[in-house]
């Protein structure tokens, strides 16, 4: 059977390669066409190394037929790869996958910068790739079967939770599906004069991600739609996403769908903006108490919803910041999950910071934390020197790829080059703001800083009382892992934020702000400490502990009461 199955595999190959053949010799250029390669030229270079490929694939199949022993090593050798002690078959099929959708992508820009001549093949190298994972899919059938499914696999992790931890988790979601129905009156209707208003980020990016989902004539007019025409004032997935969401528009409405603005708009910012909140809120509360707390939970869920900042971005503003904060978190929470094993959580995280630096470069603010991070695995002995530079490699080519497929067209230089050409300005605008500013607003600075942190997100005190949160929780404690991988994000945002960026958007605090909560919220856990700590032994007395839990008490309420004033300032007087 399996070798039958190679033998239909090297056919089926053998005869999509005689068909891209037949299309590559079709095909007619100009003389002199091909700005680095002679398309020409190109062409028949092409041709020569086809032809010399469709003959081993004949004679490896006509080998097969005659039952060469070859046939058989090859399943062996493969079996021992792919089913051994290290159980690759799982890494192998998912780069199978990853690899077909790039070179699909890579097919895909033949349409407006790769050498035509290339498109024949790279749709023959994206069938086989594909055909290679489906060969092993069926011929590994057995394993798979003796491996539970996903929907198994969810429920061994529902069932691994506790009865209190499923009903925390049912509490806080029904509180988050309130908060998301709580905005739908607010992003969809008009006001009291009949308007309907639209932010101007939103006007400026809502042509683009609807001109995408419109039509064309021919399918290189529909791949230049949808790959050149984006604007890059954010990332290409940021584009994809808001696209998906105009999805079921587009089919019920047609080309005309783009006249729906209300309609359009309401959805980009209920599932582009507040859902990525709310889960991104909800996933801060599972890093924080694990759902191990009714109190805690909800008392940190509800706290964090209505932080002024958050409540406002939530409000008729469609933006990427929340996608920004969810892959962040994301990003955390797989590094934490990793614990020290450089395994799969290790290079999800690289995917996921690979996602946030393509939107809108959040990820290379990773730096210190994945350097910590490789370097902690060094220190503890879990990495030889040659495996924590492999490590660190590896983790910096997921991250980069990650980038590259979710936005292929910057592989066209002339894009690229529009790309920067456009980031440049607003990242200079970013760091200095206007020239001459007179107002004060765009001076750095910690002291100036704060004053607009403080209206949005937290005043001083409570900025200060995280991050010692965040230092004490490194040193001492049940939870110094997360709270030493949080305080690398956090100090390394907080810096560029508050001593390098000019503007003050509100927006751009966000990704700061929702770590430093968790860091506060994760005070209580750093007073779990040894019977008998070296320095702070103080800290285990009755009187000591109850001291701290009163000023810890204290600041939050304070907090809170903050948060709320200003959250009844900006929404019943709108100042």
């Amino acid at each position: 059977m399996r070798i039958k199955l190679l033998i239909i595999f090297f056919a089926t190959v053998l005869v999509e390669g005689i068909f891209s053949l037949i299309v590559l010799l079709g095909m007619k250029f100009d003389p002199g066409r091909g700005h680095i390669f002679n398309y020409s030229t190109l062409k028949w270079a092409l041709v020569g190394m086809v032809m010399l490929i469709l003959p081993a694939l004949l004679a490896a199949m006509v080998s097969l037929c005659s039952k060469a022993k070859w046939g058989q090593s090859l399943f062996t050798s493969l079996d021992t790869y792919l089913t051994g002690a290290k159980k690759q078959l799982s890494f192998v099929q998912c780069t199978l996958l990853v690899l077909t959708l790039f070179l699909i992508e890579c097919f895909l820009m033949t349409y407006l910068a790769f050498p035509v001549p290339m498109r024949p093949l790279f749709l023959w190298a994206a069938a086989t790739t594909f055909q290679v994972w489906l060969v092993l899919r069926i011929a590994y059938a057995g394993v798979y079967a003796e491996q539970p499914s996903l929907a198994a696999r969810l429920r061994m992790k529902w069932n691994a939770w506790s009865p209190l931890q499923r009903k925390v988790f049912f509490v806080v979601v029904i509180i988050g599906l309130v908060y998301f129905l709580a905005f739908i009156p607010i992003n969809l209707l008009r006001d009291s004069y009949g308007n309907f208003n639209i932010q101007g980020d939103e006007q400026v990016d809502y042509p683009d991600v609807v001109r995408a989902l419109v039509l064309q004539n021919t399918f290189t007019a529909n791949v230049r739609n949808v790959l050149e025409s984006w604007g890059w004032q954010y990332g290409y997935p940021y584009l994809t996403i808001s696209a998906s969401v105009l999805l079921i528009p587009r089919l019920i409405f047609g080309n005309q769908f783009t006249e729906q603005v209300q309609l359009n708009i309401f959805l980009l910012r209920q599932f582009v903006s507040v859902l990525p909140m709310v889960l991104s809120l909800l996933l801060c509360v599972y890093l924080v108490t694990r759902f191990k707390s009714m109190l805690m939970s909800v008392s940190m869920f509800v706290f964090i919803l209505l932080v002024p900042g958050i409540v406002k971005y939530n409000h008729q503003y469609w933006h990427p910041d929340s996608l920004i904060l969810l892959l962040i978190l994301l990003t955390i929470y797989f590094l934490q999950k990793d614990k020290l094993r450089f395994g799969v959580y290790f290079y999800l995280a690289a995917v996921a910071c690979g996602l946030a630096t393509a939107i809108k470069l959040w990820g290379l603010f990773f730096v210190l934390t994945v350097a910590g991070y490789l370097l902690a695995g060094l220190l503890q002995k879990k990495l030889t020197f040659k495996k924590f530079i492999l490590a660190g490699v590896c983790y910096i080519f997921v991250m980069l790829g990650t980038f590259i497929m979710s936005s292929p067209s910057i592989m066209a230089p002339y894009i690229a080059r529009v790309a920067f050409r456009d980031w440049l300005p607003r990242q200079n605008a970013l760091l200095h703001g206007p020239n001459p500013d007179t107002s004060g607003f765009y001076d750095t600075g910690l002291t100036n800083w704060l004053k607009y942190f403080g209206f949005h997100y937290m005043k001083g005190y409570f900025f200060y009382f995280s991050f010692l949160a965040l230092i004490a929780g490194s040193l001492w404690g049940s939870r110094r892992y997360l709270n030493r991988v949080l305080l690398g994000w956090c100090a390394a945002t907080a810096i560029f934020l508050i001593y390098f960026v000019a503007m003050k958007n509100f927006q751009y605090m966000l990704p700061l702000a929702v770590p430093l909560y968790c860091g506060a919220f994760l005070f209580p856990a750093s007073m779990d400490i040894d019977p008998n700590p070296k320095g702070v032994s103080f800290l285990i007395k009755p009187p000591a502990r109850k001291i701290i839990r009163g000023l810890t008490i204290a600041i939050f309420l304070s907090q809170f009461i903050v948060n709320l004033v200003i959250l009844y300032l900006y929404l019943i007087r709108g100042r």
